[in-house]
């Protein structure tokens, strides 16, 4: 069965560290090496995910600043003589300390921890990758009419007029909104990643349909779309005016 932790153990208590490499060997998903030599900054972190390091008042200052950077990539495990230096522990992030008489069970449930964190961490990224295929999948808004249901392409949206509880979709080839129940709130979260901008109390605009600027008396604008439409830019949303101008 292929490992799924790669353990380097750095513990200079020769009785520890006997201990310890023998409960190792009892955990099938670990495997282990001792690193007694060789500087922390040239662990290889693809690889080992795992670290037992012993810490007492003499480690070396450059050493610990390593020890800082690897326990935001590895599963740090501190280990030293005293309980002062728990805190350390805490501070750094390292996922248990140990101290050096620590007894059998109270290691046991230092490898239980290291795989319950190595759970979380896998779940919590599936979670995310599965998140981010939602939202790429979502190119499309769902609209319940009469009898159907219309999937609306998002692309195909130049502007979006608020109406209380419903808004209007408007398209650059259709002189006919599609009423949608949703709110102004909930769909400038979905179209602002397909850069939409909010011109209005109750208006979002697709940045790209965008063909003029002209200013009034009044000191508000009006946008002009490529598709000879016009709207108005309040004051309120004046700061969009940098967004639009921007060529990205």
């Amino acid at each position: 069965m292929t490992a799924s932790f790669h353990a380097l153990t750095l513990i200079d208590n020769t009785e520890f560290s006997i201990s310890l490499n023998d409960m190792i060997e009892n955990y099938k998903h670990f495997e282990f090496k001792s690193y007694q030599k060789g500087r922390l900054n040239q662990i290889d972190t693809e690889y080992y995910n795992v670290l037992f390091y012993e810490l007492n008042a003499e480690s070396d200052p450059l050493q610990i600043v390593y020890l800082c950077e690897l326990a935001k990539k590895l599963n740090v495990i501190l280990v030293a003589e005293s309980s002062s230096l728990a805190s350390f522990a805490f501070e750094i992030g390292a996922v248990d300390f140990l101290l050096l008489n620590s007894t059998p069970a109270r290691i046991a449930k230092c490898f239980d921890k290291i795989m319950h964190v190595y759970s979380y961490k896998n779940e919590t990224k599936l979670t995310y990758k599965e998140d981010i295929k939602v939202d790429k999948s979502s190119s499309h808004i769902v609209v319940k009419d009469v009898g159907k249901v219309r999937l609306i392409d998002v692309k195909d949206i130049i502007w979006v007029n608020g109406a209380g509880n419903y808004v209007e979709l408007h398209f650059s080839k259709c002189d006919t909104p599609v009423l949608h129940r949703e709110t102004m709130k909930n769909i400038e979260k979905k179209l602002e990643p397909e850069g939409f901008i909010r011109i209005h109390r109750s208006t979002l605009v697709r940045k790209q349909a965008i063909s003029e600027l002209m200013p009034t008396d009044s000191g508000d604008y009006k946008i002009k779309l490529k598709n000879d439409i016009y709207l108005n830019l309040s004051r309120r949303y004046k700061s969009c005016l940098e967004s639009i101008m921007s060529p990205s």
